[in-house]
């Protein structure tokens, strides 16, 4: 594995060596399906517990490692596993940005970790001690999209072809996103990220498509808080099997409609 993941969750060793069973599931699973590696390349990265500002990628960035926060009480896998892979995505993104997309982006990698890991442990557990536990993934998932499904007018979410597109609208407006909604759309699209592990390669492009894109060199750690996506931009700098792909993202977001309306 290319990362090298240093634990400081605990005091207890045993406590982060447990955690360690699903973190490097997640980062190798990561590797596989985006071998172009992270845009600011592979650093030492760090994971703490922060039961206030976590789940967290710190900044301002390190030149030379990534710092990560959770927040957990215990290690309980499938909390992990939520949470980790969420902000990990953020790097495959670029972690000097942050934009509506790319927190929807973390969300579909949240949901699809899930799954990986239900069906990883299933047919090979990392250890004993974990041979049935692999149903706590899809349970923990299950729960997740529950609540956040019964927060929303149902009725309108499934007569309509438009809830996705008005909460993208109000995603790219400024608002202060509501995370159940914005998982609701994460489970909207991932299956088109679930139809080729290549997909998954789209998400390196997202920084350069971002506006304003962050610098050009990886050894610069500037950050900018605040952009917006340039979808335009996306397709055109994507490699050709993937700008299907995207387009297919902003049919579903009704995104340049929006654009064109304002």
């Amino acid at each position: 594995m290319e990362w090298t993941i240093h634990y400081d969750l605990m005091e207890d060793r045993e406590i982060n060596e447990k955690a360690s069973l699903v973190v490097d599931d997640i980062a190798e699973e990561f590797e596989r399906l985006i071998p172009q590696g992270p845009p600011l390349g592979y650093k030492p990265l760090h994971l703490i517990n922060d039961p206030v500002a976590g789940p967290t990628l710190y900044w301002p960035l390190g030149k030379d490692y990534y710092k990560v926060g959770l927040n957990i009480s215990n290690v309980f896998y499938n909390q992990v596993a939520f949470q980790f892979s969420q902000v990990f995505s953020r790097l495959y993104c670029d972690p000097r940005i942050d934009s509506w997309f790319i927190q929807l982006v973390d969300h579909v990698a949240a949901l699809y970790f899930l799954d990986y890991l239900n069906e990883k442990w299933e047919n090979n557990p990392p250890i004993e001690e974990v041979k049935d536990y692999h149903e706590n993934f899809s349970n923990y998932r299950s729960n997740l999209l529950g609540t956040a499904f019964s927060r929303i007018d149902m009725v309108k979410y499934q007569i309509s072809n438009e809830w996705v597109k008005d909460q993208v609208k109000k995603f790219m407006s400024g608002e202060t996103y509501n995370r159940g909604k914005m998982l609701i759309v994460a489970y909207e699209i991932l299956g088109l990220f679930r139809e080729s592990d290549t997909h998954w390669q789209i998400l390196p492009y997202i920084g350069r498509a971002s506006v304003p894109a962050p610098p050009d060199d990886p050894g610069d750690v500037t950050t900018i808080r605040h952009t917006r996506m340039d979808f335009n931009h996306l397709t055109d700098i994507v490699p050709d099997n993937l700008k299907h792909f995207v387009q297919r993202l902003v049919d579903k977001f009704g995104v340049l409609e929006q654009e064109e309306s304002e």
